[in-house]
């Protein structure tokens, strides 16, 4: 795992430098499950005018009123069954994938394909996430290469960091199985709490929540004691009172942990802020002995499509 995600900033730069020149749609759907739609969750809050959606939902519950003529279709692995559930009633749709030849990517209904760069990824999501970061903001007219550079320049303090945050969360559960670990972001950095919590549940093998801090304060706040709280906090209206939420629980018995935006202009911060929670991944999962991420049961990949008139 530590491997893969000592190649992001290699695999970043090349699907920086492959994309660059990018155009993707607004005003359309932007469909994808597990860490794909987390991706387009950060844009919600940078005034982009599209619709990140669940596949899953889309499915289930939107395309009954209207089937789409055109959207963006998100599979790091091109095989994401709910995701190719929703290609066949699209009439058109751009496919971003990691493997060309996948089945989202070779679809009949996919006219323009945009390749992440990412290689083999065998554990979490790491090199697949950041790379779909990359590729929406160029998409949607940003520059991102000040982030590109600082994921290079600034590694080994993420590793660093990383191996801080996997100690104490390795501490916390080996002293406290049953207690809760929040990891809490403001904007687009509620995106960077949600792959966190997916990728530290898989490796921890127990509950990690995530959600935006005003949300944790309307009453989530009550379940601080023994708990852990991992506040992202980056420049912007809610900065204070994120810094003012972790005394709060602090002194009403949880373990707290900041985690600033140091390195890039904080529209970008979602590119690096990762980093820290996928060293801190990899080290857990050295330290607690992980052998495989998927014990219960594998990538939901391929399944069969459920028949179209059954609600």
């Amino acid at each position: 795992m530590k491997d893969e995600v000592f190649e992001i900033p290699y695999r970043a730069e090349l699907c920086y430098k492959k994309n660059k020149g990018l155009i993707l749609p607004e005003d359309v759907p932007y469909i994808g499950m597990g860490a794909s739609h987390i991706a387009t969750e950060a844009f919600r809050f940078m005034g982009i005018n599209f619709f990140p959606e669940k596949a899953a939902e889309y499915f289930n519950y939107l395309l009954k009123y209207k089937e789409p003529d055109k959207g963006v279709l998100i599979s790091q692995s091109g095989h994401s069954s709910e995701t190719l559930w929703c290609a066949d009633y699209f009439k058109s749709f751009t496919a971003v994938v990691n493997d060309e030849n996948s089945p989202l990517g070779n679809h009949q209904n996919c006219t323009k394909k945009v390749l992440l760069y990412s290689g083999e990824e065998n554990h979490i999501a790491t090199k697949t996430y950041i790379n779909t970061l990359l590729v929406l903001y160029l998409g949607f007219g940003f520059d991102p290469v000040e982030a590109v550079d600082a994921l290079k320049k600034h590694q080994s303090d993420f590793d660093d960091l990383g191996m801080e945050v996997g100690k104490l969360i390795y501490t916390r559960t080996m002293r406290k199985k049953r207690s809760c670990l929040y990891i809490l972001g403001n904007g687009p950095n509620i995106a960077t709490a949600n792959v966190a919590a997916l990728v530290l549940s898989q490796v921890t093998r127990m509950p990690v929540l995530s959600m935006s801090v005003s949300q944790y304060e309307h009453g989530f706040l009550e379940t601080s004691r023994e708990s852990m709280v991992i506040a992202i906090n980056h420049e912007g209206r809610e900065s204070a009172r994120t810094k003012r939420l972790l005394r709060k629980v602090k002194n009403a018995g949880a373990d707290t942990f900041e985690l600033s935006n140091k390195y890039v202009e904080s529209i970008f911060s979602p590119i690096t802020l990762p980093m820290p929670f996928y060293f801190a991944a990899a080290y857990l999962s050295e330290r607690l002995k992980v052998k495989t991420l998927f014990q219960v049961g594998n990538k939901v990949v391929n399944s069969v499509t459920p028949d179209k008139n059954n609600d």
